[in-house]
């Protein structure tokens, strides 16, 4: 079953939305887009990673 992520999901006024095959694909796609236009830190990323896990939905 597929795998999506929606930026705004996580708390971010953003309209990004990440679709990837594994939960995996989605959290490394995720944090390329947290680092590139969040400006988040990997700090940062470990910080939120249980709440952008928990955003992540079948599809």
């Amino acid at each position: 079953m597929a795998k999506q992520l929606n930026c705004s999901d996580v708390g971010f006024d953003c309209s990004a939305q990440i679709n990837a095959d594994t939960e995996e694909e989605v959290m490394a796609q995720a944090s390329e887009h947290a680092r590139s236009v969040h400006g988040m830190s990997d700090s940062d990323l470990q910080e939120h990673e249980g709440a952008i896990r928990g955003a992540i939905r079948d599809v």
